[in-house]
């Protein structure tokens, strides 16, 4: 009897919980439709949102310069998105690769394109930047180097805090 009224309260327990969960989550990841975050990206603002527009005050800049920079983030967006694609792609066939028992040379290969998508990302984001140094005058090329030192500074203190408290 006293098993049996465990079980019942257990499967209500469960039962309450399968309900619960899901909606505290609030349908986290439903708009995912199995991209790397891609919809959730979406549900952010991005660079060219809320971030932006932070950068923009911090740096006084004008409208000519606002425009000028939301051109090169528009004409770099198709870009950027196949890129992106291609790294997913390039991430998946890897793990679907590792996961089938592949041998080292294919792994090696696809590796190898993975690092070269990353290469390539990473030039893309070279370029960006230096098209941003070159829309911004000496001061506002100040203000961001002070705003990057501060931002690396409190990472440090954070991580140092992190660190101290595991010991």
């Amino acid at each position: 009897m006293k098993s049996n009224k465990a079980l019942v309260a257990g499967l209500l327990l469960l039962s309450a919980a399968s309900i619960a969960v899901p909606t505290i989550a609030g349908g986290a990841g439903k708009n995912c439709e199995g991209k790397h975050h891609a919809a959730k990206w979406a549900e952010h603002e991005g660079f060219a949102g809320r971030e932006f527009r932070h950068l923009g005050q911090e740096l006084a800049l004008t409208d000519a310069q606002k425009e000028t920079l939301k051109a090169q983030r528009e004409a770099n967006e198709s870009a950027r998105d196949v890129l992106h694609t291609k790294l997913a792609d390039a991430r998946s066939a890897l793990a679907t690769a590792v996961e089938s028992g592949a041998n080292d040379a294919e792994l090696n290969a696809l590796a190898d394109t993975l690092g070269k998508l990353h290469s390539e990302q990473a030039l893309a984001g070279a370029k960006a930047k230096k098209a941003l140094l070159a829309v911004l005058t000496e001061e506002q090329k100040q203000t961001l180097a002070e705003a990057k030192t501060k931002r690396l500074e409190r990472k440090a203190e954070r991580k140092e805090a992190r660190e101290a408290a595991k010991s």
